[in-house]
């Protein structure tokens, strides 16, 4: 009885989930693909340029909302929903702001990484000197642990 049941269900998800399942499109599959792909340092300076145009268009229509919200003496509630909203906005725009100027000033670049790694490479051996003279190693382990957070950032 439970088998019955079990395979039952089964039978309803299979034709629920892959026999009625549309077919994708080559074009389809290959914009799925793309998604993918890396971006060339250009290609993310465009992107970025478009999405702080968006955002900067965002914030002048957000903020003749506010203007209307205050003219229309709205509850504070809503107004300070708004304000959070545009600080938001603004804090996201700074954010990529920055990264345009990263990518444009060549911040991503192999030769960036590599010098990275090399300083890397100094603290360690650095770290090994000072294990081996058994001298304090903490201020080495906080240097080593931002350049390892610098090699993420670059990568």
């Amino acid at each position: 009885m439970i088998d019955k049941k079990f395979e039952e269900k089964l039978k309803n998800l299979r034709e629920l989930y892959l026999d009625k399942r549309p077919e994708k499109s080559a074009e389809e599959q290959t914009q799925a693909l793309e998604a993918y792909t890396k971006l060339t340092d250009e290609e993310k300076a465009t992107k970025l340029r478009h999405q702080l145009e968006m955002l900067s268009e965002k914030l002048v229509k957000l903020d003749e909302k506010l203007g209307e919200l205050r003219a229309e003496k709205a509850s504070k509630a809503d107004i300070s929903e708004l304000k959070y909203y545009i600080d938001a906005v603004k804090n996201k725009k700074m954010i990529l702001e920055q990264k345009l100027e990263l990518i444009e000033g060549g911040e991503f670049d192999a030769a960036r990484r590599e010098k990275v790694k090399r300083q890397l490479t100094d603290l360690e051996l650095k770290r090994c000197r000072a294990l081996l003279s058994k001298k304090d190693c903490s201020k080495i382990d906080e240097k080593i642990a931002l350049k390892k957070e610098a090699m993420k950032r670059l990568k």
